[in-house]
């Protein structure tokens, strides 16, 4: 079954209510991920598979977690956990090495049982938070993370092979890249101010709006280097996995967090 349902949706911190003093802080976004999130339970997702730029990374793969349960703890009251589906996340993992996709699949803790859980991070909770923690019935997951440091094409490649197996699956399958754009557009932000950051985000808001997601494996190494994104890989997997399951998308909505921008777009049937 392809895809039904895919988007880019970033991981701030300060999105998820329960922590924040200031509600109207970045509430554009807010409000846009909570009707995402309306869009998607409505759907039945029965796996969610998260592109995640953070997590458990190697320096020469793209990481698979094969693990059986994922557990989030982002303050007392806000606690995730779910089932991960290692059985897609294998085949995800197979088929990309078919396909010449460094993968290395990797769990944590126990071999097996309640101990073989992989703890998950600010990459992942704040997605998981608005698309999938309070749905019922809650999705499966499967959690993935980018290496930076190899080529684009291959993080694009590995998106063909992920849109191959879902295709060949009776399940209903959502992909969520979870990714913040430039991060230097502050002088004071911790990776200080760029004009690049601008122009960054600017791009990847046409090429979503284009949807010509294929375009970012030309994108200007050096304007990526100056801006300091994290988008880049997780929405290179993506279009990827688009290219196997087309999809029409939607940017719905863009801000500056502080110091880094964030975006959310939708791509449905």
């Amino acid at each position: 079954m392809p895809l039904i349902y895919s988007c880019i949706v970033p991981h701030a911190g300060d999105l998820i209510p329960e922590t924040v003093e200031d509600k109207n802080k970045i509430a554009l976004t807010r409000q846009t991920i909570q009707e995402m999130g309306q869009r998607l339970q409505a759907l039945t997702p029965e796996i969610v598979i998260l592109i995640n730029p953070h997590g458990f990374r190697v320096q020469s793969a793209l990481s698979v977690c094969i693990a059986e349960k994922a557990i989030g703890e982002w303050s007392p009251d806000v606690k995730l956990e779910f089932d991960l589906e290692p059985s897609l996340a294998n085949s995800i993992a197979d088929k990309a090495t078919e396909m010449n996709v460094p993968v290395v699949k990797y769990i944590y803790g126990a071999s097996s049982g309640d101990g073989c859980y992989i703890p998950l991070d600010w990459g992942a909770i704040v997605p998981l938070y608005f698309l999938g923690h309070r749905f019922e019935p809650k999705p499966k997951l499967v959690h993935i993370s980018p290496m930076r440091t190899l080529p684009l094409q291959l993080h694009y490649d590995f998106g063909r092979a992920l849109g191959q197996v879902v295709k060949q699956s009776s399940q209903r399958i959502a992909l969520i890249a979870s990714a913040d754009q430039a991060h230097a557009h502050q002088a004071e932000g911790p990776y200080g101010f760029d004009p690049a950051a601008d122009q960054y985000d600017a791009l990847m808001q046409k090429t979503i709006q284009d949807g010509q997601l294929d375009e970012l494996l030309s994108i200007d190494a050096t304007l990526v280097e100056n801006a300091k994104p994290d988008s880049l890989w997780p929405t290179l997997i993506l279009a990827g996995a688009l290219k196997e399951n087309p999809r029409q998308g939607k940017l719905l909505s863009y801000e500056v967090n502080e110091y880094f921008g964030i975006l959310c777009a939708e791509y449905q049937p």
